[in-house]
């Protein structure tokens, strides 16, 4: 009994003293105003919450993007009759173009050749006469009679000269030719073959007439 007592004793004394032991740290108080773990609970809770505002925003942006996806196939699918009525009318355009390109180029192919004959044919010397004009890609070939007499070399080369000032020969060609003179039996006549060409170039495609 005794011990007891003496035991209640000594708690009472602890209890009034003002002075704490520093040593024993167990008799201190607590005297921590925020503990650790307020701290990692409200990380944690931070943590979270960011984490849902990430995919948040992320589904939103998905979301957005998708929006955007099915506008503009709607824009496409609207506009994909307009685009291919407007190929219909530039393919129309551009065949038409080009049908009209080939009537102007026949009907100007048509006047060169209609206009050389006529010069080659108003520079026949006497006793000379055409019977074809033929156009080539890269010359035109002449056909004709010549009187045979002493004079036929001379003509053929007169006329030839003759065609060299010829403004239809000279815009087309450089050169006049005499391919071949050939008598034909039982007449007077002598066939001769004259060529317009340039040898020098490679002349492009020409139509005929």
């Amino acid at each position: 009994m005794k011990k007891k007592k003496a035991e209640k004793k000594i708690e009472e004394v602890k209890e009034l003293n003002w002075r704490p032991d520093f040593r024993d740290r167990d008799s201190l108080p607590d005297i921590k105003t925020v503990r650790t773990s307020f701290f990692l609970s409200a990380l944690a809770l931070t943590l979270a919450i960011m984490s849902l505002m990430h995919v948040g925003f992320y589904e939103f942006t998905i979301y957005s993007a998708s929006k955007k996806i099915e506008k503009g196939k709607a824009e496409v699918s609207a506009q994909q009759g307009l685009h291919a009525k407007a190929i219909g009318m530039n393919n129309r355009f551009v065949e038409s173009e080009r049908r009209i390109d080939e009537v102007n180029t026949f009907v100007e192919g048509q006047m060169i050749g209609s206009d050389l004959i006529l010069d080659v044919g108003e520079n026949l010397m006497p006793g000379m006469s055409l019977s074809s004009v033929e156009f080539k890609e890269d010359r035109t070939v002449l056909h004709g009679y010549v009187e045979a007499s002493e004079k036929t070399d001379s003509l053929l080369k007169e006329y030839m000269e003759l065609l060299r000032e010829v403004d239809t020969i000279k815009e087309r060609y450089n050169e006049i030719t005499q391919v071949s003179v050939e008598r034909q039996e039982g007449t007077d006549q002598m066939k001769f073959h004259l060529e317009a060409l340039n040898p020098e170039e490679d002349a492009g495609p020409r139509k005929k007439t």
